[in-house]
């Protein structure tokens, strides 16, 4: 009978300490709204180009080989071409990080161009002369 008594106050007890342990949150009402989605627009950005994820001013994509000339005996190039849509009224700077064979950063270079108008395309070109290098990674454009 005791055992019974004492099933019976953990029952009660933890009834009344999950009342006053609930959520404090407030519980919504029907007329609350869903949060809202930004879109960008895209409307502007060329084929072939991609919005850049930090700057919905800016639109890039890598250049081809036709476009990426390198002149040196050693190391490697990448170019990056923009475009923006409202333009850099001081100047556009991109980065990128320099890779080995292994995926491991062991470089980076950067270019910039000056007064860059809206709709201008502008191509970047990033040198390195380090003999590991094989791949790039974009990791910064700005529009100043």
């Amino acid at each position: 009978m005791k055992i019974l008594k004492f099933i019976g106050f953990l029952l009660i007890f933890g009834f009344i300490v999950s009342l006053f342990s609930g959520s404090s949150k407030p519980i919504a009402n029907s007329n609350s709204q869903a949060p809202t989605t930004v879109v960008e627009d895209t409307s502007w950005v060329p084929s072939g180009f991609d919005l850049y994820v930090n700057d919905a001013n800016v639109a890039w994509r890598w250049g081809t080989s036709k476009e990426t000339k390198w002149t040196y005996s050693s190391g490697s190039c990448w170019t990056a071409m923009i475009i923006t849509k409202n333009g850099c009224p001081s100047s556009l700077y991109g980065e990128i990080a320099i890779l080995d064979n292994s995926d491991t950063q062991i470089d980076y270079t950067n270019d910039t161009a000056s007064s860059v108008i809206p709709g201008q395309k502008v191509k970047l070109t990033f040198d390195s002369f380090n003999e590991q290098s094989r791949k790039a990674r974009l990791t910064k454009l700005s529009c100043y």
